[in-house]
């Protein structure tokens, strides 16, 4: 997050424990886009991960429904998106380790290689492949580095966002987010072994 981000943040969350009504219409047209595909990539369900968001905007935005936001606005907005998508996992655990397997490939596919439209076939194919190599290794990844790696690499936070999402210290979040790194490199380096 840039320093404008920073400083937009810090401002909401000023006018939000002001009582300033307007600026809940700025806040979740903002951060609504970006919550909402954080969430599909942890539920695997696209209604499900709307009604998330709008729970957690209904929550947070109103007045004396989530509290004063601690630390970041946008790591504060994800750890309560992230408490109810575990929730919600959790109420339906098998079923949603199932529709991992099946789980909208386009949620994943732009995120983790982005297509480029003058690359030949056959890049395009080799960059799709990688791209469902990646999702099914985070997919079958505990939840505890699942997430991380979904805040860090996929929707781009900070690590003190990441941190502040997760409730975890700055420390511990640097810790997790190298444990997943590797372990994402070795999974992906012994499929690419696999392959040839």
């Amino acid at each position: 997050m840039n320093f404008m981000s920073e400083d937009r943040d810090s401002i909401w969350m000023k006018r939000l424990a002001d009582g300033d009504q307007d600026v809940i219409a700025e806040i979740r047209d903002h951060y609504t886009p970006e919550l909402l595909l954080f969430c599909q990539r942890m539920v695997y369900n696209e209604a499900l991960a709307e009604d998330i968001v709008q729970d957690v905007m209904m929550k947070c935005l109103n007045p004396g429904g989530g509290g004063v936001p601690s630390g970041s606005l946008r790591g504060w907005l994800y750890r309560v998106a992230r408490n109810r998508s575990i929730d919600c996992i959790r109420k339906m655990k098998p079923e949603v380790r199932l529709s991992a397997a099946q789980s909208s490939s386009n949620v994943w596919a732009n995120a983790v290689v982005p297509l480029d439209p003058t690359t030949t076939p056959a890049g395009k194919a080799l960059k799709e492949d990688r791209a469902r190599r990646v999702q099914e290794v985070v997919d079958a990844m505990d939840d505890d580095l699942r997430e991380v790696v979904i805040l860090y690499f996929f929707q781009g936070l900070a690590r003190m966002e990441v941190a502040d999402a997760i409730g975890l210290t700055l420390s511990g979040t640097k810790a997790r987010i190298a444990k997943a790194t590797r372990h994402l490199r070795n999974k992906l380096n012994s499929l690419d072994d696999s392959s040839v």
